[in-house]
């Protein structure tokens, strides 16, 4: 029996094999899910960012509140105990027409206990100051996987003349 010889013919025609498209499919699938994680870590990112910016807006806001109402002089002894209960607020809201939202990143801002003090300098007393701390929690419940809070923390020494 003869054997038959198989010859390879070099291809003329124009265009790709199969197997060549399938690869640039494979090649570009790679990169567009590449870009796709980029791109929404990137926007996590960014909002980290502006909620992070949004809590020290609103405990700046709460300083300056607190400061102002102990150099008024405008304090009552249960002003002096603090919050530590905790104030809730909305730091962002992506739905801002609906109040009970699930994406809403809710925080609680506490004020500490204030006590009136004397500097070491003043011994006649005249000149008292308070130490005014607050700080602010919130959970990231969209970037973090550990699942701690977040806090930032601002303390503020108010010198008051009599």
């Amino acid at each position: 029996m003869k054997q038959r010889q198989q010859t390879w013919v070099a291809r003329n025609s124009p265009g790709f094999t199969l197997i060549e498209v399938m690869v640039g499919i494979i090649i570009m699938a790679a990169t567009a899910a590449t870009m796709f994680y980029g791109v929404s870590y990137a926007r996590a990112q960014a909002r980290k960012i502006i909620i992070q910016q949004r809590a020290l807006e609103e405990l700046r806001s709460q300083m300056d509140y607190w400061m102002v109402r102990i150099l008024d002089g405008n304090l009552t002894n249960h002003d002096l105990l603090g919050d530590t209960r905790g104030t809730e607020i909305t730091l962002y809201n992506p739905d801002a027409d609906e109040q009970n939202d699930d994406e809403a990143f809710k925080a609680m801002i506490y004020r500490l206990p204030m006590e009136r003090s004397f500097s070491v300098h003043d011994p006649e007393e005249d000149s008292p100051y308070y130490f005014l701390e607050m700080f602010i929690q919130w959970s990231d419940h969209l970037g973090d996987p550990t699942g701690e809070p977040m806090e930032l923390r601002m303390q503020y020494s108010v010198f008051k003349n009599l």
